[in-house]
């Protein structure tokens, strides 16, 4: 029964945390989120609908337009990395319309990004690399490559953050996302980033001190 509820209770972190904390900071400067609450007015509904269905509309033309640069220039890079933002900014969009695309939109910016990092390894790639590989589930690439950063940028606030995230989400390893949100704390002057890394450090001390009432909600 317990492992029940732990199970339910990660399926709400993945629906509910992952989506407002991850992709509400995403990597390619959107801060697009709209996500349907529960006792939202049926007016909020279909205003979020509209919404979302316009920003969908938006970020599949862009797709569309890149794809067929790509098509004219297989082999340029830029308008790979360009791609592979534009999947992931729409899989903001789809993983709160279709499961399915959304999960197409990342598996296609992941191999954007990997063919990009093929020809050229870049901090910024990586990092996109791996949070798009935490959001699908390919938990061994997105821990090797969040590493991969660290070893090389120990300092860098971005990789921090995520991989606290994916520790967190993925791992149950409160202690250790909190240590690194604490590095990443102080090295950040992101206004909005010391907000998020707070907001999880509070998170995950409250974890640690009442750890069986966690697990049971």
């Amino acid at each position: 029964m317990r492992k029940g509820k732990k199970v339910q209770k990660r399926t709400q972190k993945w629906t509910v945390g992952i989506i407002v904390a991850i992709i509400s900071f995403t990597l390619i400067g959107s801060s697009f989120v709209s996500i349907f609450q529960p006792g939202m007015e049926q007016d909020e509904q279909n205003q979020s609908q509209q919404i979302l269905e316009k920003e969908y509309n938006e970020r599949k033309q862009i797709v569309e337009a890149l794809t067929a640069k790509l098509e004219g220039n297989p082999e340029d890079s830029d308008t790979k990395l360009a791609l592979g933002d534009a999947y992931y900014d729409k899989a903001i969009v789809t993983a709160q319309l279709n499961v399915k695309e959304h999960k197409e939109d990342l598996g296609k910016a992941k191999e954007m990004y990997r063919q990009v990092l093929a020809k050229e390894e870049s901090s910024d790639v990586m990092l996109k690399l791996a949070t798009t590989a935490f959001l699908l589930g390919d938990s061994e690439l997105a821990e090797k490559t969040y590493n991969k950063i660290l070893q090389k940028e120990p300092e860098n606030s971005g990789a921090l953050y995520g991989y606290g995230m994916f520790l967190f989400y993925e791992k149950d390893d409160h202690q250790q996302a909190q240590e690194l949100w604490q590095k990443a704390l102080g090295l950040t002057t992101d206004e909005y980033l010391q907000q998020r890394l707070e907001e999880m450090i509070t998170l995950a001390k409250g974890m640690e001190l009442n750890p069986n009432e966690a697990e049971d909600k």
